[in-house]
């Protein structure tokens, strides 16, 4: 009985982390999506950069609602496979990327957006 036990939590970690996983993979292709917006902003006319402010903003919450989801697991997972670590860190990079991009982008628009064209005399 303790043997029948001990496999069905085996089998509801193992389904609970393969869940994790998609949940993982999602909020990773969304991040994607914003790296994609990102990496084309610089070179964006004023109000065509605002609608890929507005894109960026929807596809966060949509990240906010994945990690809703995946609030749930981390109080059942305790040892994580190396399958879904390389996911964690494959997202750490994506915004990392995400994070550089976006400081380059700022300094541009700062400088487009001042009053002397952006010269610096």
């Amino acid at each position: 009985m303790l043997l029948a036990r001990n496999f069905f939590a085996a089998i509801v970690e193992v389904m609970s982390e393969d869940q994790l996983l998609h949940l993982l993979r999602k909020k990773k292709g969304f991040f994607e999506a914003i790296l994609d917006l990102s990496e084309d902003e610089s070179e964006l006319q004023i109000h065509d950069w605002i609608s890929s402010l507005e894109q960026k903003k929807i596809l966060l919450s949509c990240v906010d609602e994945v990690d809703a989801e995946i609030s749930l697991f981390k109080r059942t997972l305790h040892n994580l496979s190396q399958e879904t670590s390389e996911e964690l860190e494959n997202i750490r990079k994506v915004i990392t990327r995400i994070l550089h991009l976006d400081t380059i982008n700022q300094e541009k628009r700062k400088k487009e957006l001042r009053p002397d064209g952006g010269s610096n005399s």
